[in-house]
């Protein structure tokens, strides 16, 4: 019998996974979550086949859009510059290793979308000053605030 606690816990930008129960359970489930995790590293894919997948019990969250595209079209039509900075923030934050973002980056999205923005880094050091952003390591993260404001924007769009 297998009487040691453990504990196995994904933060993911704070979107979080956590299985906890015995050492022998939670084992079960890291092998699962290495190859998510190795999947999530690489090019996106459409997430099939996660329902039928989990066990008894546990449901598959929905999925969120998986290309920038497809989350730029639940953006509203009055959507600013800084709002649509954010969102590509956000989108290539989840791609990286570090979860961190720069300018160039989500400008370059946006770009690839057809939107010019004025000034990109006037719209992030306004994220910065509305607190849905904070600097790391020369980059930048989305924080709890800028999620929120993405929940907002975004709706059924958003699963972040």
């Amino acid at each position: 019998m297998d009487s040691q606690r453990a504990r196995l816990k994904v933060n993911l930008a704070e979107r979080e996974f956590e299985v906890e129960g015995s050492e022998s359970f939670v084992r079960a489930y890291a092998e699962r979550i290495e190859a998510l995790l190795e999947r999530l590293n690489g090019p996106a894919e459409p997430a099939t086949g996660l329902r039928e997948a989990a066990p008894a019990g546990f449901e598959a969250a929905p999925t969120a859009p998986q290309t920038f595209g497809e989350l730029m079209y639940h953006l509203p039509r009055s959507a600013s510059d800084v709002d649509r900075i954010l969102v590509a923030g956000y989108h290539a934050q989840a791609r990286t290793p570090d979860r961190s973002f720069s300018t160039g980056e989500a400008n370059r999205l946006l770009a690839d979308q057809g939107i010019k923005l004025g000034n990109p880094s006037q719209c992030v050091k306004q994220n910065l000053v509305a607190k849905r952003l904070f600097k790391h390591e020369g980059r930048y993260r989305i924080s709890q605030t800028g999620l929120d404001h993405l929940r907002q924007l975004l709706g059924v769009g958003f699963a972040g």
